[in-house]
């Protein structure tokens, strides 16, 4: 089946859409939201949106994800990671969607999806651009939203600019307009408080609040999590060729993107009160990582077999999750 979804055809795209909706299956057949931990932010805290109206949260949850899919395949075949393009990008983040509960439910981490895949076009851009002033701001400015809506993405901030770094060459204006972006949210976000008289609750943000993630104990997430995670380990062990590629540009997108990762697990780990949605923060370097390790397997049989493990094992884990 992998091989269908190596080139980019309409009949691709409509298979692509029949497996995102096989993935999601399980979800449709049973539908339900789990309460999730609510994510502090400079004002209050927000977890469920919708919470009242079951289905058409998870309908427009699977809505966003399809989109997010799709955004983060353009992105992909955008960033040169690959000779060829393709939907197998798409179709690797869209199982990863589709293994914990949470991923699957309209909350803010699904806002925060969408800033996190326009960041990771931001960067991008920076990779393409011989002046990167404006990008730069850009990055700065999502950066300093991304705070705004949960504080554990301060976490966040150091690493945009070791991540400019990696891509292009020390220009000390692109710095100071990063920063600059991420003092702009802040300047705006405190006038916009003292306008409309709305207080910062900022009495609550002290080092507790970065005392370090726990996992919840659930079975089936840890199934799904420890698959990921040894597909992710064999990823890791075939970026090497990558990283000697010829491609100038594949190398800088790939040390941003380890950054990027290094950053988005810091900014999990180091999440007090979170619960497993916030793994999803994850999506986008994992996605990449893994879309990378399916594109380089040569032997195609071992491809598809690792690819047909990956999906059966999420949708039938899902069923049995929700039929016990």
């Amino acid at each position: 089946m992998l091989s269908y979804f190596k080139v980019q055809q309409p009949i691709s795209f409509l298979l692509f859409v029949a497996v995102f909706i096989g993935l999601k299956f399980p979800y449709f057949l049973h539908f339900q939201t789990i309460p999730i931990a609510p994510v502090q932010n400079w004002w209050t805290s927000l977890d469920l949106f919708l919470s009242n109206n079951v289905v058409l949260n998870v309908c427009i949850a699977q809505l966003c994800l399809l989109i997010q899919a799709i955004w983060f395949n353009y992105l992909f075949n955008q960033a040169d990671f690959h000779e060829s393009n393709s939907l197998i990008p798409a179709l690797i983040f869209a199982t990863i969607t589709a293994t914990i509960p949470q991923f699957n439910q309209f909350d803010i981490y699904t806002i925060i999806g969408f800033l996190l895949l326009l960041l990771f076009q931001i960067t991008l851009n920076i990779n393409s651009r011989e002046s990167a002033k404006l990008e730069s701001f850009n990055l700065g400015l999502i950066g300093g939203i991304l705070v705004l809506i949960n504080v554990h993405f301060i976490v966040l901030i150091p690493f945009l600019f070791l991540m400019l770094y990696a891509l292009k060459s020390f220009r000390i204006s692109e710095y100071i307009l990063l920063f600059f972006g991420i003092l702009f949210v802040f300047y705006m976000a405190i006038g916009i408080s003292y306008v409309f008289e709305i207080p910062l609750i900022v009495d609550d943000l002290t080092l507790k609040t970065f005392y370090l993630f726990q996992f919840q104990k659930d079975i089936y997430n840890a199934i799904l999590l420890i698959l990921v995670a040894v597909y992710l380990c064999f990823s890791f062990i075939s970026l090497r060729g990558i990283l000697f590629s010829t491609s100038f540009k594949r190398r800088k997108n790939i040390n941003m993107l380890i950054l990027f990762f290094i950053a988005s697990i810091a900014t999990v780990v180091f999440a007090r009160n979170s619960d497993e949605s916030i793994l999803s923060q994850l999506f986008i370097p994992v996605s990449v990582f893994l879309a990378l390790f399916m594109l380089r397997i040569r032997k195609k049989r071992l491809g598809e077999i690792l690819n047909a493990i990956f999906i059966t094992v999420t949708i039938v884990t899902n069923i049995v999750r929700f039929l016990k």
